[in-house]
C-alpha cells in the first residue's frame, strides 16, 4: 500500500492526535500487568509519525518513523518480536534505543476492515527479553482485543433517531437490595446487556458488553446475559467457565465480550464477582471511600485455554452503592477512566438511582457519544 493510501486511512480512522479513551487505555494498562513489561502502549502510524494514543504517561507522544520500532512492526502479517534492540542493527541506532535505552519490543499490527495498516499494540521495556508460546497467543488475543476497538472507531454507527432512555426500577428491597438500571442504544439494537434476578436472599447481576453494534452484537449479548443468569445457583466464575464452554460448542469463537458478573448475599455482607475485560464497577461505601473493581482476565472469548479465570469478593453493607456501567457511559464524561469516579460522585449526590439516570440522559445528549450507554446500580439497605 502506498503512504498515500495509509495516511487517508487514519485520517478516516480520526483517532490521531485523539485524546485517551478507557476503551484502548484498559487494554493497554491490562497488557501492562499481565507481561509483567515497563509499558504498554498503543499507537497509530501514519507514513511519518508514529502517535502514542494510550498510556501516553510512558513519555511517548509523537515519533518519528524512522526513530521507532513501530515503522517496521506496520510493515509485517503478524507480531514483530525484537529481543536486544542494542543488538539489532535494524534499531540500535534509532532513538527508542539510543536515546530512550528500550531494548526489548513486541508490536501487534493492527489493521482496518480494508487491510490498512494504521496502528500497533505494543510492548517496550528497558531490559532484553522474549515471548514464550503461551505468552505469544495471549498477546495475539490482546492484539484482536485492540483491532475490534480500532475498528469501532473506523465505521461508527449512526442513530436512526433519538432514543429515550429504558429505565428499569425494582424497589420491593425484599432481599435488602434495591436494583435499577438504565439502558440507551446508540443505533436501533444495543450490543450492551444487564439484568438481575433475586434468589434464596442472594441477587445474581449480570452487565454484558459485546464488541460490535446492531442485531448480531444484541442477539449475542442477550444470549450471554441469559445464560449466566439461568447458572443463578453457581459461583461466578463457575457459571462464566460453564459459559465459556458453551460458546465454544456453539461456534462463538470469534466473538468476545466484557462482562461483570456478580452475587450480592446481604447476609454475608460479601459480593463475590467475576470480571472479564470489564473493570468498570464501583463499590461506593458509606465512608465516602470507593473502590474499582478489576482482573487481570481478558474478555469473554479472549481467553488462552492455560490462562486461567480470576474470581474476586468484596465485602458491602448497609447504605454502599454498587454501579456498573458499559463504556459507553463514560463517552458521556470525558471517555477516561476518571469518567468512572465522576460517574460515581453524580451517582452520590443523586438522591436517587433515577435522578441520577436523568443526569446521564442529559450527558448524552449534550455530549459526542457513539456508543451503547447501559447501567445497572445496586442500593444496598
Amino acid at each position: 500500500m502506498t503512504e498515500k493510501t495509509i495516511d487517508e486511512a487514519v485520517q478516516r480512522l480520526g483517532l490521531m492526535d485523539s485524546p485517551p479513551e478507557e476503551r484502548f487505555d484498559r487494554i493497554t494498562r491490562l497488557a501492562k500487568d499481565v507481561f509483567d513489561v515497563d509499558y504498554a502502549v498503543l499507537n497509530i502510524v501514519d507514513s511519518e509519525t508514529v502517535y502514542t494514543k494510550s498510556q501516553v504517561e510512558s513519555g511517548f507522544v509523537h515519533t518519528p518513523i524512522e526513530e521507532s520500532f513501530c515503522g517496521e512492526a506496520v510493515k509485517q502479517p503478524a507480531v514483530l518480536e525484537v529481543f536486544d534492540g542494542r543488538a539489532d542493527p535494524r534499531f540500535a541506532d534509532r532513538a527508542i534505543v539510543a536515546t530512550h535505552g528500550i531494548r526489548y519490543y513486541a508490536g501487534y499490527p493492527l489493521r482496518t476492515y480494508d487491510g490498512e495498516t494504521v496502528a500497533t499494540l505494543c510492548l517496550l521495556d528497558h531490559e532484553p527479553s522474549a515471548l514464550d508460546d503461551e505468552q505469544r497467543d495471549a498477546f495475539e488475543r490482546f492484539g484482536a482485543w485492540a483491532e475490534a476497538e480500532l475498528r469501532e472507531s473506523e465505521h461508527p454507527e449512526t442513530p436512526t433517531s433519538p432514543a429515550a432512555p429504558e429505565v428499569v426500577a425494582e424497589r420491593t428491597g425484599a432481599d435488602e437490595v434495591r436494583l435499577a438500571s438504565f439502558a440507551l442504544p446508540h443505533g436501533v439494537v444495543s450490543g450492551d446487556r444487564g439484568g438481575w434476578q433475586h434468589v434464596s436472599g442472594r441477587v445474581v447481576l449480570t452487565l454484558a458488553d459485546v464488541m460490535g453494534k446492531g442485531e448480531i452484537a444484541g442477539r449475542l449479548a442477550e444470549e450471554l446475559l441469559d445464560a449466566l443468569q439461568e447458572r443463578r445457583d453457581a459461583a461466578p466464575i463457575e457459571a462464566l467457565i460453564e459459559v465459556e464452554r458453551e460458546a465454544h460448542r456453539r461456534g462463538h469463537r470469534d466473538t468476545f465480550a466484557t462482562v461483570f458478573h456478580a452475587v450480592i448475599d446481604t447476609r454475608a455482607g460479601t459480593m463475590e464477582f467475576v470480571d472479564a475485560g470489564h473493570g468498570l464497577t464501583l463499590v461506593l461505601r458509606t465512608d465516602g471511600t470507593s473502590e474499582r473493581l478489576s482482573s487481570r482476565n481478558l474478555p469473554l472469548g479472549l481467553r488462552p485455554a492455560r490462562l486461567p479465570w480470576e474470581a474476586g469478593a468484596v465485602p458491602v453493607g448497609r447504605g454502599d452503592l454498587i454501579v456498573s456501567v458499559s463504556d459507553g457511559a463514560l463517552d458521556a464524561y470525558d471517555s477516561t477512566l476518571d469518567s468512572l469516579r465522576q460517574l460515581g460522585e453524580d451517582l452520590r449526590r443523586a438522591a436517587e438511582p433515577e435522578g441520577f439516570f436523568d443526569q446521564l440522559a442529559v450527558r448524552v445528549s449534550t455530549q459526542r457519544v457513539d456508543d451503547d450507554v447501559t447501567a445497572i446500580v445496586a442500593s444496598v439497605h
